[in-house]
């Protein structure tokens, strides 16, 4: 599996390359704040508006500091409805399915496909987090 390491507050995770549609510097945005709080922004025009979620407060919730989100960047994905803000693109890497430690509990964290060690990473579940952006945003 194909992927970019991203840095989030501290936790590093995997994004499958084929759930990618790009990369921009959050800087070089001219970004809508309305939302909710679970988003920081939206950029583009109606009704193709790409929406930025705060990935730390929708992923770790209960780890959540604002003062420790540093976004610098965003990876929009498939479909190009929703980016994730991450801190850095750190890599692209490849991840053999063999040795990710896959997640069997989907009820705790849905959004978790599994870990993989030799990275340190969570590697995350962009179909079922898009089902959930759009559940959540209706």
């Amino acid at each position: 599996m194909n992927c970019i390491l991203l840095d989030m507050h501290g936790l590093k995770l995997a994004v499958p390359f084929e759930q990618v549609e790009g990369a921009l510097q959050l800087e070089d945005l001219s970004m809508s704040l309305e939302g909710p709080e679970w988003m920081i922004g939206r950029f583009g025009a109606d009704p193709a508006w790409t929406r930025i979620v705060d990935t730390a407060r929708w992923l770790i919730p209960e780890r959540y500091k604002p003062e420790y989100s540093k976004y610098s960047e965003v990876i929009i994905l498939r479909g190009r409805r929703w980016a994730l803000a991450c801190d850095e693109l750190i890599k692209s890497v490849r991840i053999p399915t063999s040795g990710i430690n896959w997640n069997h509990d989907r009820e705790h964290r849905s959004w978790l496909l599994g870990t993989y060690m030799p990275e340190r990473c969570a590697v995350l579940d962009i179909e079922q987090l898009l089902l959930e952006f759009e559940a959540c945003s209706a």
